[in-house]
């Protein structure tokens, strides 16, 4: 199994529009084959920051739904509603 944790900024003023994209994707992820959770969330320190934590079942899964359209809608949007790069690490679990 593989977990995926990502963290980024919401850029200023864009907060809603970042959690709006992030449902979106959500929804749609949470239906790819070999997805076992998704989903963003708020740090309780400071809401700008977005966490998303994906758990997938192999990685040809998580290969294969950053080749779906949800998935290119959402990177697409990505940039313009974050401040910087985000920091994503992979973790591959038994």
């Amino acid at each position: 199994m593989l977990i995926v944790i990502g963290r980024a900024q919401a850029a200023p003023g864009r907060r809603g529009e970042f959690v709006t994209a992030a449902r979106a994707v959500t929804d749609a992820t949470r239906d790819d084959e070999g997805c076992r959770s998704y989903g963003f969330y708020a740090d309780l320190s400071d809401e700008n920051i977005i966490v998303g934590v994906e758990m997938w079942r192999e990685r040809a899964d998580l290969d294969s739904h950053m080749g779906h359209e949800h998935t290119r809608i959402f990177l697409g949007a990505f940039p313009d509603l974050v401040v910087g790069e985000p920091v994503v690490s992979v973790h591959e679990v038994l």
